[in-house]
């Protein structure tokens, strides 16, 4: 985390620049102008992940003026949230996009309270009463199924760990659910150990990084030479451990090489969700007045950074492989959307 001042001055510097953009440029109220503003989550704009992909989508579709005005606001906390939407809604911005599941209440209650702004809800679970609310999810199961995959391409030992948040996230345990699925569609006979912070208090909910430091060390201590790491900080924590002790691991969520430099070297690739095609496509779609409800995201792979040349050509065209099948839907992970009850 920032330091509370510094995080303030970036606040209010990229507020002002959203008002300049504002004055500087034709009134975002007419109707021959097209604004588009970017609210983050508190991981800020460079996360990584998704409001980074999604803001490479925004710039797109502003170079290929599609759209006149661009701006984004990074969310310090929570509470800043609902006043970070008022600003771009009250401001004329055609289009207010949020990231995270974390700004869902704020982004549904701003629909209702803007009916003239169309918000697209990154990560966020649809909601076919709002017109104006576009809810672009992602197929986590994919994300899982990848990792898997790639974790049982690469394994010496044939035993591989996933160190997941609680299931009763339907996004977690499809994502760690996933990972059990591709690993097996390589190699049905490798031993899966996936584990579940379910027994724990919700006080630590994504930020249990003790619990997932030890429980990648039992499951090292059981034989497995690659963690996946699922779940904010309690994902983190596993990440960290396989790098202690010498193992692999692969990240989720965000870009880990960059996010846990404490496992860096460890890390040989992180599956993450990808806006940026879907953000450009939805404001194509807005501006022709037909936009869908429900937008299916897109998974993507980070480079193997540091690893690069300790995984073979072999397995990088095997995994890429597997993508485009996933992408394309000739292969499915057979995962269901819901829990099962």
């Amino acid at each position: 985390m920032k330091p509370l001042h510094l995080s303030l001055i970036v606040l209010l510097t990229v507020a002002s620049s959203a008002l300049a953009a504002c004055a500087q440029s034709p009134n975002c109220s007419s109707p021959k102008v097209v604004c588009v503003g970017l609210v983050t989550d508190t991981g800020g704009l460079q996360d990584y992940g998704l409001s980074q992909s999604a803001w490479d989508g925004i710039q797109r579709a502003h170079n290929d003026k599609l759209i006149q005005v661009a701006s984004y606001i990074e969310s310090i906390s929570a509470l800043d949230y609902q006043k970070n939407i008022d600003f771009f809604a009250q401001n004329g911005y055609n289009v207010v996009i949020t990231s995270g599941i974390g700004l869902s209440d704020e982004t549904l209650q701003s629909a209702d309270r803007y009916p003239d702004t169309v918000f697209i809800g990154l990560d966020q679970l649809p909601d076919s009463s709002r017109p104006n609310f576009i809810a672009m999810t992602f197929p986590e199961d994919q994300e899982g199924f990848l990792a898997g995959a790639l974790a049982a391409l690469t394994t010496k030992t044939n035993i591989i760990g996933a160190v997941c948040e609680t299931s009763n996230f339907d996004s977690i345990r499809r994502t760690c659910e996933g990972f059990r699925a591709g690993a097996a569609y390589i190699n049905a006979d490798i031993k899966i150990l996936v584990n579940y912070r379910n027994n724990s208090g919700s006080e630590n909910l994504f930020r249990d990084s003790t619990w997932g430091h030890d429980t990648a060390l039992t499951e090292i201590q059981q034989g497995a030479d690659i963690i996946f790491g699922v779940g904010g900080g309690t994902g983190e924590g596993a990440l960290i451990a396989a790098a202690e002790q010498g193992v692999y691991a692969i990240g989720s969520e965000q870009d880990q090489f960059y996010v846990t430099r404490e496992a860096s070297s460890a890390l040989i690739a992180s599956v993450v969700p990808r806006a940026d095609s879907g953000v450009y496509d939805l404001i194509g779609m807005i501006q022709k007045g037909n936009h869908p409800t429900e937008y299916d995201g897109q998974i993507g792979l980070t480079p193997y950074h540091e690893l690069d040349a300790r995984v073979s050509n072999e397995i990088k065209q095997k995994v890429l492989q597997i993508y485009a099948a996933l992408s394309q839907g000739s292969l499915q992970t057979n995962i269901s959307k819901e829990q099962t009850k």
